[in-house]
């Protein structure tokens, strides 16, 4: 071949050449830009993304209360836990609503999604104020998803008035002690020792018979003293409240009530309560202290029945049921007159039996002397009057009806 045929031929052939050279340059560059994704062949994951996977959440503490309710394990808003078949309230005229009676009985039987052990701190249900009453109760061994349900039932501030009222009472005493009246003390509380109270009485009994027998036959208390203990302390189970909070929220108001200004509203009506700011620092702690007391043995015996705070109607200082026992009490001497494993202080059996429990203990006996009798009633409430009128109550209940006569007139 000759050169001039050669340089022809090498032309042809770059001009052939060219465009494949191009595409082949360009594959090479895109290869090495990371290609080009299809439909067909999906992205591998991206490390940026913004899902997190379980693994990921950050567990629930104090300081990150928010993923309480972040995690898929959470139940959302306005959902409840599967519950057992409710609690009848004790009281039905002050039972919490169905719903809400509900989701506590699911509560209390420990049907509680999260804070296993008890983490008050981390815990959105306990409301600020009552956290340091359940950091107490848990240093005493109360603590778990039932307490928590017990102490969300509270209100979310305390109530001043059970502190408020205790602190008015002594302040008066100790500074504006009112002289003595010189009249002496009556023998009965006015009202009570009378043939219609005695009528009821009997009734009551004759509507009561086993819980009335069973008592007598078991401690020895006689069903007329007995029934006429129940008639002084609440009217045969007609008036057993002084004040609109139950016996929880009193108690655990005034446990947790341990400065003065816990008590704001009750100090301007305390005349000069200013000079004396030192003796409420002084005495407040003591008060809280025995109300402690007391909301921790409420709180044992709660979770021990099964029970609803919300149907405890109570005294002024948290004594509940027919019998008026302050908690700490039902434990020692607390008794299930109707063999269902509780003590129900507003069934007629167990008020019966554990009232008679209490005398019982106290030295009751079949055919003690009637001065003996009057001593052991005052055991129970340290009044001369109280223990009078139960007595003298009590005869007229135990007499035939056509031989009451005077005795009636007292």
């Amino acid at each position: 071949m000759s050169p001039q045929q050669l340089r022809r031929q090498r032309a042809r052939f770059r001009r052939a050449a060219g465009p494949r050279c191009f595409l082949l340059i360009l594959c090479f560059l895109l290869a090495a830009c990371g290609g080009i994704h299809t439909a067909s062949t999906p992205p591998a994951a991206d490390a940026t993304s913004d899902t997190l996977t379980e693994r990921d959440l950050p567990s629930p503490t104090a300081d990150n209360p928010a993923t309480l309710s972040s995690s898929p394990s959470q139940p959302s808003a306005g959902s409840a836990p599967v519950a057992p078949e409710p609690v009848p309230p004790v009281i039905p005229s002050v039972a919490a609503p169905a719903d809400q009676a509900g989701n506590l009985a699911g509560n209390l039987a420990g049907n509680v999604a999260g804070n296993p052990a008890g983490n008050v701190a981390g815990n959105e249900a306990v409301a600020p104020a009552w956290r340091p009453l359940a950091e107490r109760l848990a240093a005493d061994g109360l603590a778990g998803p039932r307490v928590d349900a017990l102490l969300s039932t509270l209100a979310a501030t305390p109530s001043q008035s059970p502190m408020g009222r205790k602190m008015r009472e002594l302040y008066m005493r100790r500074f504006f002690p009112k002289p003595p009246s010189g009249k002496p003390a009556p023998l009965y509380y006015k009202g009570v020792v009378t043939e219609k109270n005695a009528r009821l009485c009997r009734e009551f009994i004759a509507a009561n018979p086993q819980a009335f027998a069973l008592a007598e036959a078991r401690y020895g208390v006689p069903p007329a003293i007995a029934v006429s203990l129940l008639f002084v302390e609440t009217r045969l189970g007609k008036v057993l409240a002084d004040v609109p909070e139950n016996a929880f929220y009193t108690l655990a108001s005034m446990a947790v009530s341990r400065r003065p200004q816990d008590i704001s509203d009750w100090l301007p009506r305390l005349p000069g309560y200013e000079r004396h700011l030192d003796w409420f620092a002084e005495t407040m702690p003591k008060r809280a202290d025995w109300a402690y007391k007391e909301v921790r043995a409420l709180v044992a015996h709660l979770l021990h029945d099964n029970a609803d705070p919300r149907a405890l109607p109570s005294s002024i200082y948290g004594a509940v049921g027919l019998c008026q026992f302050m908690p700490s009490n039902i434990a020692v001497y607390g008794a299930d007159g109707d063999g269902d494993g509780k003590v129900d202080l507003f069934s007629v059996p167990d008020a019966v039996a554990s009232l008679s429990n209490y005398l019982a203990k106290h030295g009751w006996k079949p055919g003690i002397s009637r001065a003996r009798q009057h001593t052991l009633l005052m055991a129970y409430n340290h009044s001369q009057t109280y223990a009078n009128t139960i007595l003298a109550l009590s005869d007229l209940v135990a007499q035939p009806p056509a031989s009451q006569g005077a005795a009636a007139k007292r």
